[in-house]
């Protein structure tokens, strides 16, 4: 798969994660976004996740990906 896909891909689960009210399925997609990201761009992801981690893990997704 093409980089360009999969930027569009992350790039559509950023979205759907800041929408998403539940927070078991926000931790959910931000698992799938990182298993998407070059290995560089991977980010640690803490046992005990909060909202508002989540929220800033995104915008450093996307920081990078801005860079990619």
């Amino acid at each position: 798969m093409s980089t360009t896909i999969y930027d569009s891909i992350i790039t559509k689960l950023v979205e759907e994660c800041y929408n998403e009210l539940d927070v078991d399925k926000k931790v959910e997609i931000l698992y799938k976004i990182n298993s998407l990201l070059p290995e560089p761009y991977r980010i640690d992801i803490p046992s005990l996740i909060t909202d508002d981690y989540i929220d800033s893990a995104l915008y450093r997704i996307e920081k990078n990906m801005s860079i990619l």
